[in-house]
């Protein structure tokens, strides 16, 4: 990437000269390889240089043959070599840069030159005959680029790279806006870019062709390894990465192929440079000429030790045989780079910020190793609904109306972050996914076809694309574990302490008080968060507050969340709007598996007991429940249930919850007259320590009872003190710890009256992202208990249990359920154990916010008998 900036028809421009250096100066980090400037009339165009392509004579401004045409450009033009050759009318190129076919085309076509370049670029040109500057961006924003003006001089008009260019000029900022063109005759910014795709209401309807689909984006790959300096790519290990990671090291080997080949028998030829032979990019074949200057594709990631991102990052290296490097870093060397990030970044989104601080400190590590250029996978998400709300979308419109809605923002998210966090250190960033060609057959695409399902992982149509598991004679693409591997934010993939911390941090640099008094000249832009808060202070030390137009914050749809992470916490009010928050898909669980939490010692066989247990309505003959929120953070239940004993039971609870504070006071009273009042503090005495305070009055008895609960929780550890004041004192206190998915845990109890123990219990167990296994004993060791529970896919869940009292004989309990997913709002479940007792169970989502449950148990040795049960349930939710 190159750095720009440009001001057309300064009322001084020798006078602006000096400034004008300076302001390009700060963005020289962009550029470091030369400076260049051009005054032209009353206009100045300043370039700072990358050198990629035409690295010895593409230094810029570039001109053309009577200096009459001057041209800055931030970017890359991937056809150029296709424009030099189809020219209308014969042009001399002074150098062999990919970016100086413009003129020409502004010489044949004027404002319609952008519409014929195939790139991302951002661009000055300055017309001296005409007085004209004109200025473009390429079609989704790749590079970024803004304008600016000032009140001072309400003539001239600036243009730049970056943020902090223009600001110490102009009071009026904002970001160009990709696939438009501006005029300074008209004073007009015009779209030129309309691809068919564009309009999100027109749902398209053309059918999915998955061999159209791969070749596109292999082409698009080939093209973006057009360089004559050595390059590499980011691979975090997710799909999009290495799928880019595989096609661009297969252009690579078959290069070093043709190379070898080649090697002494080339013979020297006349080329014509004006009509693209013999320059890097590709031809009208679409064959690729390029320079391999290391002996290996080298790739690249980075993460905390031990993240996700890194192990399947180096699986995927080993698959296909790149130079991988792993970089980690530690908490402190990202919370010590932020306030650089941001100063970079120009922004303070939260979502951006917490993944581009990785991405900025990789980007110095690979410059420092002399790479000029790498390859991302940025845009696939939006493309094609890769993002864990997209789960939620309620319909096929809905969903590409979302997809459409985050192209068109790219540049104010990811596309900005890529560009921004690499051209940092001077490394420049290339987007396969953004292909305007890519693009034009991707969304275009019936978006039936894009939908999550339980069936269809998200982006399925993608990964199916590249899938060659029904052809084996053909060489894979990528492992099939990668292949079909869940999406990680990037934030989460480098490791979730990452997340963890800045939230610690931006605690302790921004107060309660701080929150309910934000900074005046914000408006209604009010961070909702500390960490946002936290950020946007940091932002404000860099930037006045002019340029805060020009940020846009990440925010997903369908769902209500403050956090943008990824994390199954922040999914799981999507997929209870599903109806499916007790049976998350596969593929949505290992996007987990690196976060599991240790369970509580009761919890360790969860997954089986759920399975076993929940769900099953026959228990009872009838279940109400109804759930209300208010807007002051106030829920209500009320619940009433029917034995089949003809016992009838009910609660009802008020909850009200401060998480600013970590305080939580419920309150409820039950048909056996029972006043429970329990109080709540969590992460207030310590980070991870929640205590409870439970009090209990029996008016009808004028009894009392009072209990209190201490809960400690760290990243491999779980503890739990149970203490009941009014009963002995009397105290149980159980521990679990955890390392890699394996889980050891045991349980006392205390009569501190008595002095004794009154019960021990043991538990191992091992969970991992689609099953978990474990072995308890309770009881003071006396009944032991393995169960086993198994995500076979989408739709099946298994779990099975055997159970021996070692007091009562030799027999074995043994019972077994399975689960399986009708369609997203409705599961079916069934189980029967060793004495011959089934039951069954339907529920369904009837509508957002009503559940009904339907069950039923059979005792199989006497179905002639009465002794079958059937309950119903319902839930109000609003």
């Amino acid at each position: 990437m190159c750095g720009i900036f440009a001001c057309h028809s300064h009322p001084d421009v020798l006078k602006f000269k000096p400034t004008a250096l300076k302001l390009a100066k700060a963005v020289r980090h962009r550029g470091p390889d030369w400076s260049g400037s051009v005054i032209s009339n009353n206009t100045i165009l300043c370039h700072e240089r990358l050198s990629i392509v035409g690295v010895e004579s593409g230094a810029q401004p570039l001109t053309n043959a009577d200096e009459s045409i001057v041209l800055a450009v931030n970017g890359e033009i991937y056809n150029h070599r296709l424009i030099r050759k189809h020219l209308k009318n014969p042009y001399h190129f002074k150098t062999t840069s990919d970016c100086e076919v413009i003129i020409p085309l502004y010489m044949e076509y004027g404002l319609d030159a952008p519409k014929y370049l195939d790139g991302m670029f951002s661009f000055v040109l300055y017309d001296k005959n005409l007085d004209r500057t004109i200025a473009a961006r390429d079609p989704i924003g790749i590079t970024t680029f803004y304008q600016g003006t000032s009140s001072s001089q309400p003539d001239a008009v600036y243009f730049a790279s970056e943020l902090k260019c223009l600001h110490p000029v102009c009071d009026k900022v904002q970001s160009f806006p990709p696939g438009h063109i501006y005029d300074s005759k008209t004073n007009e910014t015009t779209r030129y870019f309309e691809p068919t795709w564009w309009d999100g209401l027109k749902t398209p309807e053309t059918p999915l062709d998955l061999k159209l689909l791969r070749e596109t984006l292999e082409k698009s790959v080939r093209k973006r390894l057009m360089a004559e300096v050595p390059y590499g790519v980011l691979l975090s290990g997710g799909l999009d990465s290495s799928l880019v990671a595989s096609i661009a090291q297969r252009e690579t080997l078959r290069l070093k192929k043709l190379q070898d080949e080649a090697n002494g028998t080339a013979e020297q030829s006349q080329e014509d440079l004006d009509k693209g032979e013999g320059l890097v990019g590709i031809d009208d074949d679409n064959k690729l000429s390029t320079m391999t200057f290391l002996p290996q594709l080298n790739s690249f990631s980075i993460g905390l030790p031990g993240s996700p991102d890194n192990k399947a990052a180096l699986e995927v290296a080993k698959f296909l045989g790149t130079k991988h490097h792993v970089m980690t870093f530690t908490i402190e060397d990202g919370l010590n780079a932020l306030s650089d990030v941001i100063y970079h970044l120009e922004t303070y989104d939260v979502t951006t910020i917490r993944a581009s601080t990785p991405m900025y400190l990789l980007s110095r590590k690979i410059k420092a190793m002399g790479i000029k250029m790498v390859l991302s996978g940025e845009g696939s998400d939006e493309i094609f609904g890769g993002y864990l709300y997209f789960h939620g979308a309620p319909s096929k419109e809905e969903f590409h109306e979302e997809c459409v809605r985050r192209v068109k923002n790219l540049h104010l998210a990811d596309c900005l972050r890529a560009n921004k966090s690499t051209s940092a250190w001077g490394l420049e960033a290339r987007v396969p996914f953004l292909d305007k060609e890519f693009l034009e057959v991707a969304m275009n695409i019936d978006p039936k076809e894009k939908l999550i399902t339980p069936e269809r992982i998200e982006k399925y149509i993608l990964r199916k694309a590249f899938d060659t598991s029904d052809d084996p004679s053909a060489q894979p693409y990528l492992p099939d574990k990668i292949l079909w591997r869940q999406k990680e934010q990037f934030s989460d993939g480098v490791g979730y302490g990452w997340i963890d911390a800045l939230k610690d941090n931006a605690e302790l640099h921004v107060t309660d008080e701080m929150m309910k008094n934000p900074k005046p000249e914000w408006g209604d832009d009010i961070p909702d968060t500390k960490e946002a808060y936290w950020y946007r202070l940091m932002f404000d030390e860099h930037f006045p507050p002019s340029c805060a137009s020009t940020v846009m914050r990440w925010t997903p749809k369908w769902v209500k969340q403050t956090d943008p992470s990824g994390r199954r916490s922040k999914i799981d009010e999507v997929l209870s709007v599903m109806g499916i928050i007790d049976s998350v898909a596969p593929e949505v669980e290992v996007a987990f598996v690196s976060i599991m939490s240790i369970p509580a010692f009761s919890d360790i066989a969860k997954a089986a007991n759920d399975l076993l247990n929940k769900d099953f309505y026959h228990t009872s003959s009838g279940t109400l429940e109804i759930k209300s929120n208010t807007p002051n953070n106030v829920a209500f239940k009320v619940s009433g249930k029917s034995s089949q004993d003809k016992v009838t039971s009910g609660t009802i609870e008020g909850k009200y919850a401060d998480k600013a504070n970590g305080l939580t006071l419920t309150q409820t009273w039950n048909t056996a007259n029972a006043l429970e009042t329990k109080l709540e503090l969590a992460d207030t005495l310590a980070k991870g320590l929640k205590t409870e305070g439970i009090f209990t009055y029996f008016p009808e008895k004028r009894a009392t009872g009072a209990k209190v609960n201490l809960h400690f929780k760290q990243p491999n550890f779980f503890g739990r003190a149970l203490v009941d004041l009014f009963k002995g004192p009397t105290a149980n206190i159980d521990a679990v710890v955890g390392h890699e998915g394996f889980l050891a845990g045991a349980s006392a109890g205390y009569d501190v009256q008595k002095g004794q123990v009154t019960g021990y219990s043991a538990a191992v167990g091992y969970q991992a992202a689609t099953y978990s296994a474990a072995i308890t004993a309770t009881d003071n060791l006396s009944v032991f208990a393995a169960s086993y529970y198994h995500k076979v896919n989408s739709q099946v869940e298994a779990s099975s249990k055997a159970t021996w009292n070692s007091k009562t004989g030799n027999a074995v309990g043994l019972e077994v359920a399975t689960k399986y997913r009708l369609d997203p709002v409705s599961f079916v479940k069934a189980k029967i154990n060793d004495r011959g007792i089934a039951a069954v169970a339907y529920n369904v989502l009837l509508r957002q916010g009503v559940t009904f449950g339907i069950g039923a148990s059979f005792d199989t040795q006497k179905l002639d008998q009465n002794t079958h049960k059937i309950g119903t349930s319902f839930t109000f939710e609003s």
